[in-house]
């Protein structure tokens, strides 16, 4: 296994190169042999899926290899979090240590970049309001020495800080090349170095949305690429799911005539007919059932047995709603003085247009027609059913490689249900295994005598095994629900014991949240879905991961219904195909939260008797690490007490 003149041995091996430069480097022998099987997979031109316990260090088993192919390579990961550590760690390291010449671009979401016409719009308008003075003011002052314009370097600015949606480069209200600040534009140069760059790092939504789109106003969204590293791959369904759709909103319809009245301020033919397309908008979203969650349009059920499609139900007033888009857009056309975001807010029509023709009259057995309420949201969806036949022909047949990583793609050993459902192609396959012990480092706790969920007894029993797992560690846990409303009735049931700091997912952006935990002695952070992956606390913080229920997803979402209805009707078991693998997947994910380095200690507590007492539970013990296994809190507290001493 050679590369540019030197071994992956002369790098990984104890006195190598990674052992000479990193402090605290220790030679991982699942780290060389996953290095070894991508490069293998870049020199053959080849797939492959690759499993890499925590802490392999994964990350630098697939740079290396990537970084010296001489290949552009592509990498997507789960979340902006984990772009900022390859950009400001990894990368760098690697250019100061092994390869100094590389060419690398980060690109995010347009939105996370500043558009410098919008913001000199702001401050030509001026406000008198001391807040936006002083956005403006820092803003200002940033962009004298920002060479990316990315907000991340913001570090005062609040995740959901609404200023920044008035100064952001989405693409809604972007005028191409018709800007003046098109050359200097911070999107046009992060686009431009990404086609000179030998490495691209993106997220996810990102690529799967330029996968979905192609090109946008300013052409190519991605450069042409021969390898693609997909690290946190599990996520890769959902997500290019959500993004080779099409979806719509009340507030899609609410910024669209804002931003028609606000360009056409003077055309008063033109202003006259956004009022009528609001009104016509508030009837037709205001026409849904009044429910919240997520339901099927289709296939909607009533308070009774009635199942009915709500898109011939809705057909009136999305007929009144058409016709006054079409009506703004010819109104928008005869204006003979048109502004320069004439061609973006076209742009828009013609894209809310489609997306409602397609989700209203298109009948597609392959798609999910469905809607989501939240608050005052209304969320209209069409879903792809299965990503596998499009990621086939679009992702796995133009690539010369592509690596699926993650420390969690396997259920029971096999790659099999990752690749039927992302449509992988033949290609080679390694599970390396994690350098914890976890033997000496976790236990793991399932109370037998625990009643099942939905059955009597089962709220009151859960509050009180999470009172004593609580006592054994002292605190320092997170709790991860697989519901809202068991998560909020938990964290009220504990805040009146008053025993310890409480954390409530949603009260603080997540950032915020995990430095409050890691900060704060003996806090209890209770949390959802969004903590189940991608989150690192390590030492002394995080001493236990208490899980509620085996995370199923619900049956009745109506994508999920979808999927298991397609499988019903393919002649396979779809509990037993997709439900319990994903679930395994997901509950992999979870425990994972605990044991980050080779340091940590703790429990692992899984609140659901159905992974002892049902069949399909013992994919999930299976799945588990190899360490005790107890009912029993007396062995967990012997357990701890060994912990704290060593």
């Amino acid at each position: 296994m050679r590369i540019e003149g030197f071994s992956l041995e002369e790098v990984f091996r104890p006195g190598g190169i990674l052992d000479q430069s990193l402090p605290d480097y220790e030679f991982r022998p699942s780290q060389l042999e996953m290095a070894g099987a991508v490069l293998d997979a870049l020199e053959n031109s080849g797939h492959l899926c690759v499993e890499a316990g925590t802490g392999t260090g994964k990350t630098l088993a697939y740079l290396l290899p990537a970084l010296l192919s001489e290949k552009r390579v592509i990498i997507s990961t789960a979340t902006k979090n984990l772009q900022e550590q390859l950009v400001t760690r990894d990368i760098p390291f690697l250019q100061s240590h092994v390869i100094p010449n590389i060419r690398v671009t980060c690109m995010k979401g347009r939105q996370n970049y500043l558009c410098l016409r919008r913001f000199a719009e702001r401050r030509r308008q001026g406000v008198l309001d001391v807040g936006r003075h002083d956005f403006d003011r820092k803003v200002g002052e940033w962009l004298r020495e920002t060479e990316t314009g990315d907000r991340a370097d913001l570090t005062w600015l609040k995740d959901d800080d609404p200023l920044w949606f008035t100064v952001d480069a989405r693409s809604d209200t972007c005028i191409g090349q018709k800007c003046s600040d098109f050359s200097d534009c911070f999107v046009t140069r992060m686009r431009q170095q990404a086609f000179e760059s030998d490495l691209v790092i993106v997220n996810h939504a990102l690529f799967f949305a330029n996968l979905s789109l192609e090109t946008d106003e300013i052409g190519s969204a991605l450069p042409d690429f021969s390898v693609l590293v997909l690290d946190e791959a599990h996520e890769v369904e959902d997500v290019a799911a959500d993004h080779l759709g099409r979806s719509l909103s009340n507030f899609v319809l609410e910024d669209l005539c804002r931003s028609i009245g606000k360009a056409f301020g003077s055309q008063q033919s033109v202003l006259r007919k956004v009022d009528r397309l609001q009104r016509s908008a508030d009837r037709f979203f205001g026409a849904f059932p009044p429910d919240e969650g997520r339901h099927s349009l289709n296939l909607f059920r009533r308070s009774g047995a009635e199942t009915v499609d709500l898109r011939l139900e809705l057909g009136a007033v999305l007929e009144k709603l058409m016709d006054r888009l079409q009506e703004m857009y010819h109104a928008m056309e005869a204006v003979s003085e048109r502004p320069d975001e004439f061609d973006a807010l076209l742009r828009r029509m013609d894209r809310v247009l489609a997306d409602l023709d397609e989700i209203f009259n298109l009948d597609n057995p392959d798609n999910v027609y469905w809607y989501q309420r939240s608050g005052r949201g209304l969320f209209i969806h069409l879903t792809p059913i299965s990503v596998a036949g499009v990621l086939r022909e679009k992702l796995f047949k133009r690539a010369d490689t592509v690596v699926l990583t993650s420390a969690t793609l396997t259920a029971q050993d096999s790659f099999t249900y990752l690749r039927k459902r992302l449509g992988v192609p033949e290609c080679e396959e390694l599970i390396v295994p994690g350098e914890f012990d976890y033997e000496a480092q976790s236990a793991i706790y399932i109370p037998s005598s625990m009643p099942e969920p939905r059955t009597p007894g089962y709220p009151e029993r859960l509050r009180g095994e999470f009172e004593q797992l609580l006592e054994v560690t002292d605190g320092y846990a997170f709790l991860l629900f697989t519901t809202y409303q068991q998560m909020r009735w938990v964290h009220e049931s504990l805040r009146a014991q008053d025993r310890f700091p409480l954390l409530l997912q949603g009260d603080m952006p997540k950032t915020l949240l995990l430095e409050e935990f890691r900060s704060t002695p003996r806090a209890v952070l209770c949390a959802t879905a969004s903590f189940w992956q991608g989150v690192d606390v390590r030492g002394d913080a995080l001493r236990s991961v208490i899980i509620d229920k085996l995370p199923f997803k619900v049956p009745s979402e109506p994508i999920v219904a979808a999927r298991l209805q397609r499988l019903e009707q393919q002649g396979v078991n779809p509990f037993m195909e997709y439900s319990v693998p994903d679930a395994v997947i997901t509950l992999r994910q979870g425990l994972g939260r605990l044991i980050r380095s080779k340091k940590d200690t703790g429990i692992l507590a899984i609140l659901d008797s159905r992974i002892r007492r049902r069949k399909y539970g013992k994919l999930f013990l299976n799945s588990l690490p190899k360490c005790l296994v107890t009912d029993n809190i007396g062995n967990l507290e012997n357990f701890f007490r060994g912990s704290v001493s060593r």
